[in-house]
């Protein structure tokens, strides 16, 4: 009995080691445009991001266009239930002390509901502002469409005035910047 209790531990390690998120390219860090491997992506640096409105966690509606003024950090995720994103996010969250001090509203993006938004945060330790682009609309507008139910895995950074300062778009949704990885770009942009 023991034996299986310690084969279903090392089966669980070994599950959860394995939805570790690898870094993305060098090349998608240090680059002024932005980065994707993905076609048909509908934004460009320099440019102003597409505007949305989405419903958050908390019943309220989020105009983009609304949030001028604060430079955005967003991230889109598959759903609570990819245990990439779940990593991703938690490996973020670390640096969101840092990120409200440098000016940055953090915008947690998903087709996820607001219950399945509600297991996700339950699963955080600091707050998101989650949005659900349930009909992923949002995701279309912005050319990240994985596939009939989900967006590529991506990070958008926007300065005060809405306009596209970086971002990552991915094709593999087992790569995403790490929080380093996210450091290295703020400062750089800081610079």
């Amino acid at each position: 009995m023991k034996i299986k209790h310690y084969a279903l531990i090392a089966c669980a390690m070994a599950l959860l080691a394995a939805c570790d998120n690898d870094p993305v390219p060098e090349q998608a860090i240090i680059t002024d445009s932005g980065y994707t491997d993905v076609a048909g992506v509908k934004l460009e640096a320099g440019k102003a991001a597409p505007n949305f409105n989405l419903q958050s966690l908390n019943g309220d509606w989020v105009k983009l266009s609304e949030l001028r003024g604060t430079k955005v950090l967003m991230i889109f995720y598959r759903g609570h239930w990819c245990p990439f994103c779940v990593g991703h996010l938690q490996d973020i969250q670390t640096m969101l002390p840092e990120l409200e001090k440098r000016g940055y509203q953090v915008l947690a993006i998903s087709p996820d509901d607001a219950t399945d938004m509600q297991k996700m945060a339950d699963r955080m330790d600091r707050p998101y502002q989650f949005l659900s682009d349930a009909g992923l609309k949002v995701t279309d507008l912005y050319g990240i469409r994985r596939d009939e139910e989900l967006p590529h895995p991506a990070m958008i950074l926007l300065d005060d005035q809405g306009i596209v300062q970086w971002f990552y778009i991915g094709e593999d949704y087992k790569t995403r910047p790490s929080a380093t990885q996210l450091r290295q770009v703020l400062n750089r942009l800081d610079s």
